[in-house]
């Protein structure tokens, strides 16, 4: 495969050194650039209090931290910048709609490319076309992921900036496999050699009623790249149509079913969670020997696994119907509240897209950026993980078998309301009739889908 070049590559940094830059400033919000270039801009003399929101934890922060300092000190130094941050997931979404929905003042938000149509929908977001037809991000969009630039547009209209492109993979504990005399996994292996070394993983534990071979996904976006791995689907466009009962469909679902109940061999969803493990620790203690997770995990898993275990990444498997791999990404939108939102399109663009921004972004954050030209600054130093192999695993295997979820508007009210509510049953073993809990998603899908097309 060609990979995109960068036309002005600048000089390279290490992970390390953008966190070490970063680190000074400890607990605090914002963090000095060391690297960003200087602005050229006038200064505003405008006043008042910028306020954003994010899910991102103060680790995941840093990055930005340092972006947004560097714009309101050279552009708006008399600007009071407070980001609300490390916002649990599922309480973000509510606490995104019930502030805006408010009136309360919020003037940029971090966005999902799961959540940007339904909150489109819901005009909860100001759109970006005026915008972007003023002051166009570089390269935009040719030289962004097209997946990632069409997953926030609605109704033709551009809702989101996209800041990322992220896609899964395994993570490998390299001790764990040898000790149960398991290669390491390749993109040829299918999901019946997957539960083989699953299998061969807990049984050769000392403690296997304690581990688990593999962590597999169950979540609905999640799960998407599994069902078309079996030839399924969940649901597809134009008329929006659900497939939930689809033979290959339920397959797809019965193997995960099986892999966490019949052969005991993947947790649970919230397996890790009861025991206050997160994925990362019960990775590099052995609990778990392979881990699904996305590519900007792997500084995550670095610095948690350290000298623990000897560690790797590898490929998702092939189905019966061929490989697929998931591939998504979230991004900046404007609410409808904002006080400030010409602020907010500059500071969100220097954020995302801004040339000089990209390479720390990608460093810092373990992260393939928007832009595909930077591909190469979200490769991580040797000292963490094989390059080579994170480029294979990650890059080159999802720009090829790449699939994003379709989101329709309202997957956030169906998520819980629909998918989850059934899901639950069969993750938790209320029920093991996969086939039947699958017709009732289907049933209740098929409804909220054509509540839609009438809207």
């Amino acid at each position: 495969m060609t990979f995109p070049m960068r036309r002005d590559r600048q000089r390279q940094f290490t992970r390390r050194q953008m966190l070490q830059a970063g680190s000074a400033a400890g607990a605090g919000l914002l963090i000095p650039s060391t690297f960003a270039r200087r602005s050229i801009a006038a200064q505003s003399d405008q006043t008042g209090d910028f306020r954003a929101m994010s899910w991102e934890t103060e680790a995941e922060m840093r990055k930005w931290q340092q972006h947004i300092d560097k714009f309101f000190a050279d552009n708006y130094p008399n600007m009071n910048v407070q980001i609300d941050y490390g916002i649990a997931w599922d309480e973000y979404w509510t606490k995104l709609q019930t502030t805006v929905a408010g009136g309360a003042q919020l003037d940029m938000c971090w966005m999902h490319d799961s959540r940007a149509q339904s909150y489109a929908q819901l005009g909860m977001l100001i759109p970006l076309d005026e915008y972007i037809a003023a002051a166009p991000p570089e390269g935009w969009p040719d030289d962004f992921y097209q997946s990632q630039v069409n997953a926030f547009r609605y109704n033709g209209v551009q809702y989101a900036i996209p800041y990322d492109w992220a896609a899964g993979g395994f993570y490998v504990n390299l001790t764990v496999l040898d000790r149960a005399e398991v290669e390491t996994p390749t993109a040829e292996w299918t999901f019946d050699q997957l539960l083989e070394a699953a299998q061969k993983i807990k049984a050769s534990a000392p403690n296997p009623d304690e581990v688990w071979g593999a962590r597999m996904p169950t979540q609905s976006h999640d799960t998407g790249w599994i069902v078309r791995s079996f030839g399924g689907n969940q649901v597809t466009a134009d008329p929006l149509t659900s497939h939930f009962n689809d033979p290959n469909t339920i397959a797809a679902y019965q193997y995960l079913y099986d892999g966490i109940w019949t052969h005991g061999v993947f947790p649970g969803p919230d397996a890790l969670e009861k025991m206050g493990l997160a994925n990362s620790v019960a990775f590099a203690s052995g609990l778990v020997g392979i881990m699904y997770s996305l590519n900007d995990e792997a500084f995550v898993f670095s610095e948690v696994v350290g000298d623990q275990a000897e560690w790797t990444m590898a490929p998702t498997p092939s189905g019966t119907d061929g490989r697929f791999q998931f591939v998504g990404g979230s991004g900046f939108s404007i609410p409808t509240t904002a006080k400030f939102p010409d602020i907010s399109y500059e500071a969100l663009k220097f954020m995302a897209t801004d040339p000089a921004n990209a390479p720390i972004t990608a460093k810092m954050g373990s992260m393939f950026v928007s832009r595909m030209d930077f591909w190469e600054d979200a490769l991580p130093d040797p000292e963490q993980a094989d390059p080579e192999v994170y480029k294979e695993v990650f890059y080159t295997l999802g720009s090829r078998d790449g699939v994003a979820p379709l989101y329709f508007p309202g997957y956030q009210q169906w998520d819980s309301s629909i998918y989850k509510k059934n899901m639950d049953q069969l993750w938790a073993n209320a029920t093991s009739d996969v086939a039947a809990v699958l017709q009732q998603i289907h049933e209740e899908t098929q409804a909220f889908l054509d509540g839609i097309e009438e809207s």
